[in-house]
């Protein structure tokens, strides 16, 4: 892990992980392809052939990927309702307490409409009819991520929730990840995966239903797959590679940061673990415990290489130093182990997640805190939010002016209309006055 001092620095090194120099991947689809494409392309050559040949375009370009025939696209039901069956206990007791912790945050986190008191405006909230999850299935077996995405939906009201998650030939997605389906409300389970999962959802692909909201992460292919599809669908974002910031201080436990810090960077070689230290001894105390945690770990060839190409230790003089390299990186968990934290996490501006103390590890987050998992990565965090309910329902606004209201407020709308050059809009306005009080 690269350490850095100074807030200058620390900034600069952030900068220097965003814009990585290598170019990025490209190709083919196994000879899908006449050349290799890079991820915009190749997801648009994708969605044209999804589009185009519907379920039989999908099934060969999964074929092709996969080395081996797709031989079923959707999971029987039968096989998802029992799913939970085959669990242990304990596996399905952890299930249903995130289950419950995160219904019960998206129940609190639900927008209701309002009215004003005059009765002549407000916002009527609805949910969208239909959405799709997408979870995958690279390196781990994310029950959890059916969770964190079909949960909101279920809250928020989605009449329709389907589940894209790949798995090849006749091979069934992991149990777990169907037992979370079930247990989560999911209404049906298709075994694709990739670009073309999303282009099926997006569009609709033989037995798949085209759905109004896509949600969930997934590698740089999907990604692409979900920026060119959104405005013909909804998205509730772009993801990357998985980003920690964890702060420290004298006082911090360095074996719980370097677990954590752990914790994110297991996921992929491409994960983002930045350790901002209060003070040079506790950044070596740290690394010294990131060190001797790396040995024991299963993933551990993973963990050491995000670490010694994306990973970061800044040490700096004060808490103020620190936030600011926090807001400068927008990481999407910003961990505060750092002493009296809630007083610090005020003046955060720009983070996907804010886990306040060493008992609120960003592994809890993870599983079963409340807050889902899908949250803003590569600095989006700056405008957007972490996956809710909110993202699945709509907002419309409505007018049920009274005639005094009319006579007060039409006067000025035929002004303006006038202003802009628009007589149409002026006429609208004063024929309406006139209705109401003559020439």
């Amino acid at each position: 892990m690269k350490r850095v001092y100074g807030l200058s620095a620390a900034i600069e090194r952030f900068s220097q992980i965003r814009r990585p120099g290598a170019e990025g991947p490209k190709s083919d689809g196994n000879g899908l392809f006449d050349h290799a494409l890079d991820p915009d392309e190749f997801a648009a050559h994708v969605i044209a052939e999804v589009r185009q040949h519907g379920a039989d375009g999908l099934l060969r370009i999964s074929e092709r990927l996969d080395g081996i025939p797709l031989s079923f696209i959707e999971v029987p039901q039968k096989l998802v309702r029992s799913a939970p069956e085959g669990l242990s206990g304990e596996s399905r007791e952890a299930l249903d307490l995130s289950i419950e912790r995160v219904r019960s945050f998206q129940e609190t986190a639900l927008p209701a409409g309002w009215t004003h008191e005059s009765g002549e405006y407000g916002e009527i909230v609805t949910p969208v009819r239909s959405a799709g999850a997408y979870v995958p299935a690279g390196t781990a077996p994310l029950a959890s991520t059916v969770v964190m995405t079909v949960i909101p939906a279920r809250v928020a009201g989605v009449r329709e929730v389907v589940l894209c998650t790949p798995a090849p030939g006749n091979e069934l997605p992991h149990r777990a990840v169907l037992a979370a389906a079930a247990l989560s409300g999911v209404d049906r389970v298709f075994k694709i995966g990739g670009a073309q999962a999303i282009a099926a959802l997006a569009y609709g692909a033989g037995i798949v239903p085209a759905v109004d909201v896509i949600c969930g992460p997934g590698n740089v292919w999907v990604t692409a797959a979900k920026k060119a599809v959104y405005g013909d669908v909804g998205i509730d974002g772009l993801y990357g590679p998985t980003e920690t910031l964890v702060v420290v201080d004298q006082n911090s436990d360095p074996e719980l940061a370097a677990a954590d810090l752990l914790a994110q960077a297991e996921h992929d070689v491409l994960a983002v673990p930045v350790l901002v230290c209060i003070g040079e001894d506790i950044a070596k105390r740290v690394e010294a415990e990131l060190d001797r945690q790396l040995k024991g770990l299963d993933r551990s060839g993973i963990a050491a290489q995000a670490i010694r190409q994306n990973g970061m230790s800044a040490v700096l003089d004060t808490p103020d130093e620190a936030i600011e390299a926090a807001n400068a990186l927008a990481p999407e968990h910003l961990c505060l182990m750092i002493e009296a934290p809630h007083e610090w996490s005020g003046a955060v501006t720009a983070a996907g997640g804010i886990f306040m103390g060493e008992n609120s590890g960003e592994i809890m987050g993870d599983y079963v805190a409340g807050p889902s998992h899908v949250m803003p990565t590569g600095g989006t965090a700056r405008f957007a939010s972490a996956l809710s309910v909110r993202n699945f329902l709509r907002t419309t606004p409505f007018l049920n002016l009274s005639e005094e209201s009319l006579l007060h407020t039409a006067p000025a709308a035929a002004t303006l209309a006038g202003i802009e050059g628009l007589g149409g809009h002026k006429a609208a306005a004063q024929m309406r006055l006139k209705k109401l009080v003559g020439e």
